[in-house]
Order: C-alpha cells, then structure tokens, then sequence
C-alpha cells in the first residue's frame, strides 16, 4: 500500500511539472469547454467557466490536468471573483462591485432578468432584485386579517389596509415578502397617511380656481390646453363633486411638444405624475374629444409617489391630461372641496434613446462602446447580435464592441505589436484605435501602478528616436478611451521603462493619459499605449512634444524617419502646410515655405 501511494503522489507530481510548462494558452483549450461545475467536484480535469477554470489551475495546475477534486472546488470557491455561486463573489444581499454573488440560484435568477448585475457590479438595484426574486413562495395578498398595523414594525409580511400595503410593496417588495420592518413603515407614514406636495421650481401653474376650468378645451368654447415644457413640467390642483353617484369635476390639460432631434422619426415619452389621491395622467394626441382608453401612454400615481409610464411616440404636438380616479375612469371616491383641494406634480421627459431599431443608423459605433443596444451598421449589428444577443437587448459593451470588429473585418492595427512601432514625431498628433489589437508583452511593472492595478488592454506601439533631449510629454489627452502610456528606453528585445502614467486630471476629459520622461540623444524609446484595464479598448489620439533642442546627428528634414530627405517628407510636410508641428522645421510655430526651403537644403541621404 505505501508503494502504491508512492506511485500516485509521484504521478500527480509529474503531473503538476507538466502543467507548470504548459502556455495558458493550451489550458484555455481545456477550460470552459465541458458542462461541469467549477463548483462541484468531478472526474475530469478543467470545468465550464474558462475564467474561473484558469484562474484555479494557476494556482493548482492538476486541476486541468488530473482530476477537478475538492481541493480545486474549495479553490475556485474562495478565487473566483465573479462566479455565481462562489463565496467569493459576495453575499446576494450586500452590494459589491463585482458581479455576481455567492447563492448560485439568487444569483442565476437575478442575472435572468437583469445581466448586469453578473457583467458588471452587484449594486443596490441588484440586491433590490434579489430581495423581490430570491423568496421561498409568491409575495403575500395585503389585508389579510391578523397581518399588523401598516404603521408599525412586525415579523410578517404585508399589513391589514390593502390599499397602504399594495402602495407600499409596489415601492419595496420585500416588505411583502419578508418581514414588515422599520423601512416598510416609513413608507407606510409617506405614502399612506397625508402627504403633500411642493409645486417644483420651473413648473408651470395651472391658470385654475377653484370652481373655474378655463385648460380643458373638450369642455366647452373658449378654454385652451396650458403650455408646459418637457424640462419644467406643471403643477395644478383639482376638485369635483359626486352627483347621485357621478362624477362631475376638473380635469386639467396641458399642450407639450415632443421633439424629434436625431430625425429617427420616434421619441421616447415618460410622463412623471406624483398627487396627493390617486390620480392618472395621459398622453393623447392633442384633438377633441380625448379618447382617454386608447390614450398613448397612461400612469396611476397614490399618495404623492412619483410615479412613471414610458412609450414610443412620434414627434409632435400632444395633449397631457389629468384627473381623479384610476386610468381609464376619472372620478373621485368622494368629492373635493375647494378648501381641501389635492395637489399633482405632472412632467413629460422625452428621450431619443430606446425607440429607434437597434441595428440602424441612429445608434452608436459598431467598434466603440456605448450605452445603448445595436450599433450603426445594420448588417454588422445582425451578425453580431446573432452571435451574442446582450449586444442588442442591453447595451453595446466592450465584449460587443470587440465582437463587431472581429466579425465585420476591421483591420488590425499594423503597430499592434512592439516590433511593429510607428514613428512618433514631436509636433505630430496620431489618431488610432485599439480595438482589433492585443495585449503585447511586457507586463506593467508595479511601479506603474496608479489605482487600476497592473494590467493593460488591447495596445499599439510608437517609436520617439530621440530627435531632441531632455524632456519629452507623450499624451492621449482627448481620447474617448480610458488609457494608459509605458515609455520604454531601448529594444522590443531589451528594454526599461522610462516612464508611465494612466488617466490624468490635466486631461479633459481624465480618461486620456500624459507622460512625461527625460530623452537622451542617440536613444530610442517605445511608447506602448492601450486600455487601462484588460477590458478597455477603443479610439484614441496621441501627441508627443519635447522642447530641447535637436540633438547633433538628428537630421530634422526626414520627416518620415526612412533616413533619406525626399518627395515623401514634402508630401508630409504640405499635408500640415499653414499649420503646426510636423514639418516646422524652423520651430516657428507655423508650417511655411521657409521650412520648405530648409527640407530642399537638406535633400539626399541624411548624414
């Protein structure tokens, strides 16, 4: 038996050397490719999630080479960050900024419903969600008998007055699905006892009395809807009276416009209604009689909470409407006199994102990261959708913006390795994009950490060859891209770092980098520039200046740094003519024909 146990501790020895050579590259081969839980314990080596699967075979390899145990399981419970299901990730009911959480099934079930809660952060919206979705049964039915006072803490859910309990779980649902506590009664005390409203800064008054009803022009002659504006929104009041059970009372109309600025020919509308009763607002077109049933869009708002209702609309001239009661039957339960008339807030925010089709031209970059879901290329937006459906259900992220690229054939940057280095000369600005590039190595050494850890992105090269001495700025102030800059002295081959930085509070906005460093005539020096974590990539511009002088060997003409003044340098040199930096041979500010006559002297082989 001991001889056997020999053999196994030594075949499992080997088996981890082996590992110890093997490039991440043929793990990532293994990793993510099976159906097992990183989580659980199984036969073969490797398991489904490739991120978690790599991280745990660095630091235990025989996890992707012998068998996934419980050592591997314990491992990828404690390191992976991200997973649902792994301590790791944090408790479901405290927000963190990863995503994910440690309740497989909470986690799984809230992710469902709202990805970016596993893509992103688990934020308060999310541990929101998980208290809604992560119950043991369905919320309870408000007013049951025996459920406690609305206004006061107790262990169960829910409380005896239905209509305070359906508004206040409609704010919190957990107090319908766990216990009614101190939370559940502030908004008890808000929203179900008397409350009231201020009429908010900007807001137009509604021109009414009471008893008077001068906005309502489906009433009768004379009355015309009040102008309100989609930022400042109005404030009114309304009273009415119950004759034999029927309603005769105010409703107040106001006109707004809807614009159409991006001429996708739709808008997104989102009346906001708050009121002391219950009280409805609509949107309809703005014509008599008002058919409030097939209104556009509708909102119900109880006890002064901000309520909202959103649809597509196309530009135009409407009508909002409000009145008593519940959508679509307008009347009070009781009437209202004038000395104790209800207030409402009413406002109309309009949009131009999340109506237009997704894939059109209306969205944003196919190869950039923006907020919204598609991207400008139809035909580019469909393949990638087909791919990965998120692209356009929630947003256009870096993955989608990395996905477009790769299917639509965008070019690969010729720099996208150090070998490959442009030239970078003082003066000039570079505009570039990282997006179908790589990672290159080296690392980021710890010196360069600044807060975003060592890592970096997809990376382009330049090269500075030391045309003038002393100090040299390198900036990418001006991109759209979170980026961040390493100045190498020397070789691809051998190299130090000479200098590096990340987002700079000079730049605006901070999401460029600047880096400044000491040049030494004679030297070369590689700038590497790429995301400033291993998921940012996108479009830049770069800049070099260096107000030394020129250094004695460094033959100014060659623009073009192929070591020979000729018809190429003019070419540049034009291409910036009127202008600064590249081409102002005389450094006085301005690309002119005496720099022309300077590049001419110099024609022919450099010295």
């Amino acid at each position: 038996m001991k001889f056997a146990n020999t053999i196994f501790l030594t075949l499992v020895a080997l088996a981890s050397a082996a590992a110890l050579v093997l490039t991440p590259y043929a793990i990532a081969q293994t990793c993510g490719n099976g159906t097992d839980s990183c989580l659980i314990v199984h036969t073969l080596p490797a398991c489904s999630d490739s991120n978690c699967c790599s991280t745990v075979c660095a630091i235990r390899p025989e996890c992707c080479i012998v068998t996934w145990d419980a050592g591997c399981a314990a491992t990828a419970d404690s390191n992976c960050v991200g997973l649902c299901g792994a301590s790791a990730s944090g408790i479901c009911t405290t927000p963190h900024n990863n995503g994910a959480c440690s309740d497989g099934t909470c986690c799984n079930t809230v992710c469902n419903a709202d990805p970016s809660c596993c893509s992103n952060s688990w934020d308060s919206t999310c541990v929101f969600e998980a208290d809604f979705y992560c119950v043991t049964g369905p919320p309870v039915q408000c007013g049951l008998p025996g459920q406690g006072n609305c206004t006061s803490v107790h262990s169960t859910p829910g409380c005896q007055d239905a209509t305070c309990c359906n508004v206040v779980c409609g704010v919190d649902p957990s107090c319908c699905t766990g216990a009614w506590d101190q939370f559940c009664v502030q908004w008890a005390g808000q929203y179900c006892s008397g409350c009231t409203l201020a009429c908010p800064e900007g807001a137009v008054t509604e021109p009414e009395t009471c008893g008077t009803r001068n906005n309502d022009p489906c009433e009768s002659a004379g009355q015309t809807a009040t102008p309100m504006t989609t930022t400042g929104g109005a404030c009114g009041q309304l009273n009415g009276y119950l004759v034999n059970g029927v309603w005769s009372g105010d409703r107040d109309i106001y006109a707004v416009t809807i614009p159409d600025a991006d001429g996708d020919g739709t808008a997104r509308a989102t009346i906001h209604l708050a009121s002391t009763i219950p009280t409805f607002a609509v949107l309809v077109p703005a014509s008599c009689p008002v058919n409030i049933p097939a209104a556009l869009i509708s909102v119900n708002a109880p006890n002064c909470v901000d309520a909202t209702a959103s649809g597509c609309v196309a530009p135009g001239n409407y009508w909002v409407l409000v009145a008593p009661g519940t959508f679509p039957t307008i009347g009070a339960s009781a009437s209202i006199l004038c000395d104790s008339m209800p207030r409402y807030n009413v406002r109309v925010e309009v949009s131009q994102l999340g109506c237009s089709p997704v894939c059109s031209s209306n969205a944003g970059p196919c190869y950039e990261v923006h907020a919204t879901p598609g991207c400008a290329n139809p035909t580019c937006c469909s393949a990638t959708c087909a791919i990965d459906p998120f692209c356009c259900s929630s947003a256009w992220d870096y993955s989608c913006a990395r996905q477009a690229a790769i299917t639509c054939g965008a070019p690969i940057p010729v720099n996208d390795t150090c070998a490959g280095a442009l030239p970078l000369s003082v003066g000039q600005t570079i505009e570039f994009t990282t997006i179908r590039a790589a990672a290159d190595a080296p690392g980021i050494p710890a010196t360069c950490e600044s807060g975003t850890g060592i890592t970096i992105g997809p990376d382009v090269w330049y090269s500075y060859n030391g045309e003038r001495s002393g100090n040299v700025v390198v900036s990418t102030c001006g991109s759209a891209t979170d980026l961040r800059i390493v100045v190498y002295a020397g070789t691809c081959a051998a190299s130090t770092v000479a200098g590096c930085g990340s987002s700079s509070v000079i730049c605006n906005p901070n999401t460029g980098a600047r880096v400044q460093f000491s040049a030494t005539c004679g030297n070369t020096y590689l700038i590497r520039v790429g995301g400033e974590t291993a998921q940012i990539a996108g479009p830049g511009r770069i800049s070099l200046t260096a107000p030394g002088p020129v250094c004695p060997a460094f033959c100014p003409p060659d623009l073009n740094r192929d070591h020979v003044v000729n018809g190429a340098d003019i070419g540049l040199l034009l291409g910036n003519w009127g202008f600064y930096g590249l081409g102002d041979l005389n450094l006085d500010g301005q690309v002119t024909g005496a720099d022309l006559g300077i590049l001419l002297g110099a024609w022919g082989a450099c010295p």
